[in-house]
């Protein structure tokens, strides 16, 4: 079973290293084991110490990592912490230890080597951010999502590679670690049970934000850098998800496919799809959709709690209907007609309006969709072959997130401010214009097989969401949006490219296809 461990490393006395003591940092030691237990849900056993002494030599913190060494297991995430003095000698960044100096990138290099999926280093020390992270993650063709997503390392460093790190004003811990131990507390920022690193670290950023506006003189710019796959996620609460009832239903002349629940604040809704099994006239169905409401009207269908708490055993106010003539043009929302069903509580001149291809037939308002057999027919002529679909979109999304890693990895140093905004431009021009052929080459692909459909649909959703990447700092709309909106529509964009490559790890390609 998968943990998450934690090495937490603070120095607060320094025993043959010219240097001046820091008390706070026995205390940063502390506040990072009840931010980690009680925020993360990391285990105490599964948390090392090294500090409670004040001191922390060069042999203590070897001994630490070998242990880690030896006890990660491959699924495992590492946290390991480090508070104390840090210094630059000839561009080289050190972590000072009581009696010794260590290079940081030793450090994030031994953690690199550690067969742990995942590892995130959090770094409270003067000069921080003089580190660097080697490249960016590379989905390779015949990886699955679920091996590549979150595999890799994250440093979060205090403050930028010229700024001091600051104790906080008004408790006896560092400053960047309060924010940081309040970021890894708050439940504000728990979705479906989880908690984010792409959240935390956010967050993170924004407090320190609001100390730099009130603190001028005291100013520590975080820095974030990683060669991670998407971003980590915490399981931090169990969580339930809400369960929809399924509805079927195998009558002499239809099946009720599904009963869908699109219930809004005002109407309790239902969307039926509905297999006919024989051609019917749209009087003949009429009279079929009258019989349908009557099934399902007194349904309790439910998306959530919410809705379940506000409609639940009432009859439904209006069911639509979606009407085909077998299974694949369910899937392929391709209907001989969709109707309309209302009580008399809703105004009927809205939903039974007339055009070319509506009428009311019975009380029933139908839409008829006149292209039905075209697209039939499209459909039949344009389904890809499997094996040939698969493999076509495995490269483009392959190579889709690699470019998106490195786009964001650009980006991030843009929020590090180690890049300009013109600098950044100009660097992701290139990622994006191959970003912008790989989307449309995927939506061009053929249409996918049955069993292919919901991996389709994910991969489909993943490469929009990459694309959304390329739209914000193009030429094309640049000067429409404010600096802060930019960076506001790049952050949801992330974040939803993180969530959309979370989702692909659920869905397998249908067992029998080679992987």
């Amino acid at each position: 079973m998968a943990r998450v461990c934690a090495l937490i490393i603070g120095v607060s006395k320094h025993t043959t290293i010219h240097a001046n003591d820091l008390a706070f940092c026995k205390n940063d030691i502390y506040a990072m084991q009840q931010a980690f237990t009680q925020g993360l849900n990391v285990e105490p056993s599964d948390i090392t110490l090294c500090g409670t002494s004040d001191t922390v030599s060069m042999a203590d913190l070897i001994a630490a990592l070998h242990q880690l060494s030896e006890t990660s297991e491959i699924d495992d995430t590492l946290l390991v912490y480090f508070s104390g003095h840090g210094m630059t000698k000839d561009n080289i960044h050190y972590l000072v230890l009581s009696d010794k100096l260590v290079q940081t990138n030793e450090l994030i290099g031994y953690l690199e080597s550690n067969k742990a999926k995942n590892k995130v280093l959090f770094l409270d020390c003067c000069l921080a951010g003089n580190f660097k992270v080697d490249g960016t993650a590379i989905f390779n063709v015949d990886e699955t999502a679920d091996t590549f997503a979150g595999k890799g390392y994250a440093v979060i460093a205090s403050c930028n590679a010229q700024q001091c790190s600051y104790g906080h004003p008004d408790k006896p811990i560092s400053l960047f670690t309060k924010f940081l131990c309040d970021a890894l507390s708050v439940k504000s920022i728990i979705r479906e049970g989880k908690k984010s690193l792409h959240d935390i670290r956010k967050l993170v950023f924004m407090l320190l934000e609001g100390w730099n506006k009130h603190n001028p003189s005291k100013i520590q710019n975080p820095i974030y850098r990683a060669n991670l796959g998407g971003t980590i996620y915490f399981d931090v609460q169990d969580y339930k998800p809400y369960i929809t009832k399924q509805f079927f239903a195998d009558r002499d002349s239809y099946i009720i496919r599904s009963v869908e629940p699109t219930h809004s604040g005002i109407a309790k809704r239902y969307s039926v799809r509905v297999i006919l099994k024989q051609p019917m006239s749209f009087s003949e169905i009429a009279v079929l959709n009258h019989e349908i409401v009557q099934e399902v009207r007194s349904l309790n269908i439910y998306s959530n709690e919410m809705q379940e708490k506000r409609w639940k055993n009432t009859p439904a106010n209006i069911i639509f209907c979606y009407f085909g003539l077998d299974e694949t043009d369910i899937l392929n929302n391709n209907y001989i007609c969709h109707t309309t069903w209302a009580d008399d509580t809703q105004d009927k001149n809205w939903w039974y309006r007339l055009d070319k291809n509506c009428e009311v037939i019975n009380d029933i308002h139908f839409n008829i969709c006149t292209y039905y057999q075209s697209l039939k027919s499209f459909t039949e002529e344009h389904t890809a072959e499997r094996e040939q679909l698969i493999s076509d979109t495995k490269t483009i999304i392959s190579r889709m997130v690699t470019l998106a890693e490195q786009l964001i990895s650009i980006y991030n140093e843009f929020l590090n401010e180690s890049k300009s905004e013109d600098d950044f431009r100009n660097e992701i021009s290139e990622i994006s214009g191959e970003l912008t052929k790989l989307y449309f080459a995927e939506t061009g692909l053929d249409i996918p097989p049955n069993d292919l459909k919901e991996w389709c649909q994910c991969c489909s959703g993943l490469a929009g969401t990459i694309h959304d990447l390329t739209l914000y700092y193009g030429h094309n709309k640049f000067e429409e949006r404010t600096p802060e909106n930019r960076k506001a529509c790049m952050d949801m964009s992330i974040k939803q490219y993180y969530r959309d490559l979370e989702k692909l790890k659920t869905v397998e390609i249908p067992a029998g296809v080679s992987e």
